[in-house]
C-alpha cells in the first residue's frame, strides 16, 4: 500500500513538474521576445530539443522502433504542431500577456471536445457541455472590459486562436498515431520535422538580437538572459515536460493526467507576477478561476479528446 502511495506521489510530482515547465514557458518566451525575434526563438528551441531527445533515445530507447510508413503522418502532425502552433503562439505572445496567452491555450481541450463531438460523434456528458459553456464564459469575462470593449490586442488574440486550432488538428492526428509510436520517439521526430519547417523562415526572417534591452534577470547580461530562456524552453518545456507527461499517462491514464493541465495558467500567473511584475484585476482572477473550473468539468469522464498541452 505504501509502495503504491509512493508511486502515485512520484507520478503526481512529475505531472506537476511538466505543468510547471509548460506554465513558465509563456513567461520565458516573453522575456526572450524582448531581445530577439519569434522565429529565432522557436527554431533554436526546437533544434536543441531535437538534439537532446535523440541523445536520450540513443541512451535509453534505441531498441524502440518507429514504422517508416508513419513518418509522413508525423510530418503532418509536426505541421500542425510545432510549426503552425508556434507561429500563432509566439507571435501572439508579442501582443498579449503571458497569463492571457496561457489561459487561451489552456482552452484547447474545450475546442477538441467540440470538434470531436461535431465531426467524430464523440460522446459528451451533460457535465462536459456545462464545462464548455463555463470555460468560454470565463474567457469572455477576461477578454472584455466593463464597457464591452476588448481588453487585449485583437490581432494577438487572433494569432493565439490560430495556435489553438492548430493544436486541435494536432490532437486529432495524435489520437491516431500515439498508440503506434513510443512517445519519446514521437516527440523527437516531431520536433525534428518542426525544426526543418522553421529553418527556411529562420534563414530568411531572423533579426539581430537587441542586446541593449534591460535584463529581467539583473544578474545576467541580455545575451545570457536570451540564451538562458531559450535553453530553459528547449530542455524543460519542449523535452522533459513531454517525457514526464507521457510517464504520467502510462501510470495513471490520460483522463487523470489531463486534469493536471488546469495548473498551467496558475503557474503562468505566479511566474508572471514574480518575474514580470504582472498584476491581475479581481475580475480577471475570477475569470481565470471560472475557466479552470470549466476545464475540469469539460475533461471529466471524457477520455476521447484529452490531450497534453502542446508546448
Amino acid at each position: 500500500m505504501n509502495l503504491q502511495r509512493n508511486n502515485n506521489l512520484f507520478v503526481y510530482l512529475i505531472l506537476g513538474g511538466s505543468m510547471l515547465f509548460w506554465g513558465t514557458s509563456f513567461v520565458f518566451t516573453t522575456i526572450a521576445l524582448k531581445i530577439t525575434d519569434p522565429i529565432s526563438i522557436v527554431f533554436i528551441r526546437l533544434f536543441i530539443s531535437a538534439v537532446m531527445l535523440w541523445i536520450i533515445i540513443a541512451v535509453f530507447f534505441r531498441k524502440e522502433k518507429i514504422p517508416f510508413s508513419l513518418l509522413k503522418w508525423i510530418a503532418v502532425l509536426a505541421f500542425f504542431e510545432p510549426f503552425i502552433y508556434f507561429l500563432g503562439e509566439t507571435y501572439g505572445l508579442q501582443r498579449v500577456s503571458p497569463v492571457i496567452t496561457s489561459l487561451i491555450i489552456s482552452t484547447i481541450p474545450v475546442f477538441i471536445a467540440i470538434v470531436m463531438r461535431l465531426f467524430f460523434r464523440a460522446k459528451l456528458t451533460a457535465i462536459n457541455f456545462i464545462g464548455i459553456f463555463i470555460s468560454l464564459s470565463g474567457v469572455i469575462l477576461i477578454l472584455v472590459e466593463k464597457n464591452m470593449q476588448f481588453a487585449v490586442d485583437v490581432l494577438g488574440l487572433s494569432l493565439l486562436f490560430v495556435a489553438v486550432f492548430a493544436a486541435v488538428g494536432y490532437g486529432i492526428f495524435l489520437n491516431k498515431l500515439a498508440p503506434n509510436v513510443h512517445p519519446v520517439w514521437l516527440i523527437a521526430v516531431q520536433n525534428t520535422f518542426g525544426a526543418f519547417f522553421f529553418l527556411p523562415l529562420y534563414l530568411a526572417l531572423r533579426q539581430p538580437p537587441n542586446f541593449t534591452h534591460a535584463s529581467v534577470f539583473t544578474f545576467l547580461t541580455p545575451k545570457w538572459e536570451m540564451w538562458t530562456c531559450i535553453l530553459l524552453l528547449s530542455i524543460f518545456s519542449s523535452s522533459l515536460a513531454f517525457i514526464f507527461y507521457s510517464v504520467g499517462v502510462q501510470k495513471i491514464g490520460v483522463a487523470r493526467s489531463s486534469v493536471f493541465a488546469n495548473l498551467v495558467p496558475i503557474f503562468t500567473a505566479i511566474t508572471s507576477f514574480i518575474l514580470l511584475d504582472e498584476h491581475l484585476s479581481v475580475l480577471k482572477i475570477i475569470g481565470i478561476l471560472i475557466v479552470v473550473f470549466g476545464l475540469m468539468l469539460t475533461q471529466r469522464s471524457s477520455t476521447s479528446f484529452s490531450s497534453a498541452p502542446p508546448k
